[in-house]
This record gives structure tokens, C-alpha cells and sequence, in this order.
């Protein structure tokens, strides 16, 4: 069976000064992306009905609008771009997509890329240098990889250079749809402890099933660790 073919991304920077800018959802990464979004000068608005404590701190200073209840259809009013970050109610992450839509507003459903109409990348920065990287929506993990690599802050050293582990996409995007098909979540410190030089070093030399079924074994491993959220015992071990 032929795979479907993955969009082709136009990488862009956007103003977003001035602009609206709808956020859905009122966890942790709601929190994250709202202040990635802060020193654009957009106007923030975030709707959940269970905003944590932080994004009442940022309501009160002002830094952004709260509106506390679930979306609903005409939110997106005046928007300019809109961004899921809360995905756990599939007829929501619809909805939404519809109204962008309608209204031609850019869109983003994390992680379900068939309902965005933009990729966020990683970024990097010093000082007014920006680096974006993005892996066409195929490995959020390897995205951080590169971030952190050419940031010098990624725990694990590499014999290779970073542009070969592009060639890794592929069993990644694989690997990654197998485990959200499973409903498996495994925490993105796990997911870039299982990224090696071993699996280039199999990719490179035509060993794509083998480099697969040893990343998806180690990654399954994630499945039943105690690890916290957010770290990784693999990823100690190897730095």
C-alpha cells in the first residue's frame, strides 16, 4: 500500500503583533506555548475550563485574556491563528478545525496533523539569531533533538553529525503513529534516549526493519518505567 504523501511545508516567520491569538486548553503546555507567545505582542486568549494556576497568575498581570469554559463554535472571532494544545476531546479538535476553516484562520491540533494548517518548529535563539527546525510533523522528538544539539544542551553525545539523523524520519514517523495508534504515550525525554547513533548507523546501511523493531522494543520500555514526567532514566544513563 502506497503511504500517503506528507505535506511540504513553507517555513515562514510571522508578526504576530497586535493579532489575536487563541489557545484551547489549560495545562502545563497551554502554560508553555502561551509564554512562547508573550514577546510576539500578539493578544492571547486562552479558553478551558480548568485553567491551572499559572495562567491565572498571567490573566491577572494582564498578559493574557482567560476565558474560563470550554470552547465553543464562534470563539474564533477576530482570530488570526489558533492553537490546540489540549487535544483529549477529538469532537473539539473537529470543531475547531472547522471553524478555522470557515474563517481562514491558521490552525494547529497538536500532534493531529491532518487537522493543522501549520507545524509549530523548535526554535532556538541567541540574541536576533533564530533557528527553526521542524521534521514535517514526523518526530516531535527529533525536532528537540536538533534543538537542543545545536543549542549544547542535549544530555546525549553523538558520533554523527545531527543532519544524519534526518535519515531516521521515516521508522520515527512509523514508530510514533504504531504507539498513538496503541494509545501508548511515553514522555519525550524516553522517545530522544531511544534516538541513536545505532539506529543511523542501521538506516545508513539499508537495515530499516531492524533499526525499527529495535527502536520500537526500546521504546516500549517507557510504556512501564516509574520514570517522572519529564525525565527519563535511559536518557541518565546515557549522558
Amino acid at each position: 500500500m502506497t503511504k500517503p504523501k506528507r505535506p511540504v511545508y513553507y517555513p515562514i516567520y510571522l508578526d504576530l503583533k497586535d493579532r489575536k491569538t487563541v489557545i484551547i486548553g489549560g495545562g502545563g503546555k497551554a502554560v508553555k506555548k502561551a509564554l512562547s507567545l508573550i514577546e510576539t505582542q500578539t493578544h492571547i486568549v486562552v479558553i478551558t475550563d480548568n485553567p491551572v494556576t499559572e495562567l491565572c497568575n498571567l490573566a491577572n498581570k494582564k498578559q493574557i485574556t482567560l476565558v474560563n469554559r470550554s470552547y465553543k463554535n464562534g470563539d474564533l472571532k477576530d482570530a488570526f491563528m489558533v492553537i490546540v494544545m489540549d487535544t483529549s476531546d477529538s469532537s473539539i479538535n473537529r470543531a475547531v478545525h472547522k471553524e478555522a476553516a470557515n474563517r481562514n484562520i491558521v490552525c494547529n491540533v497538536e500532534d493531529v496533523t491532518d487537522l493543522c494548517t501549520f507545524i509549530t518548529p523548535a526554535i532556538v535563539r541567541r540574541g536576533d539569531v533564530t533557528v527553526a527546525i521542524s521534521t514535517a510533523g514526523t518526530s516531535p522528538a527529533l525536532a528537540r533533538k536538533f534543538r537542543e544539539t545545536l543549542s549544547g544542551t542535549n544530555a546525549i553525545k553523538s558520533t554523527h553529525s545531527i543532519m544524519e539523523f534526518a535519515d531516521l524520519t521515516e521508522i520515527l514517523s512509523d514508530t510514533r503513529k504504531e504507539l498513538m495508534d496503541r494509545n501508548i504515550k511515553l514522555n519525550l525525554d524516553h522517545f530522544q534516549a531511544c534516538i541513536t547513533d545505532e539506529l543511523v548507523e542501521l538506516v545508513q546501511s539499508d537495515k530499516k526493519d531492524q533499526a525499527r523493531h529495535i527502536l520500537m522494543k526500546n521504546l516500549l520500555k517507557g510504556a512501564s518505567c516509574n520514570c517522572l514526567p519529564d525525565s527519563c532514566q535511559m536518557l541518565s544513563d546515557m549522558s
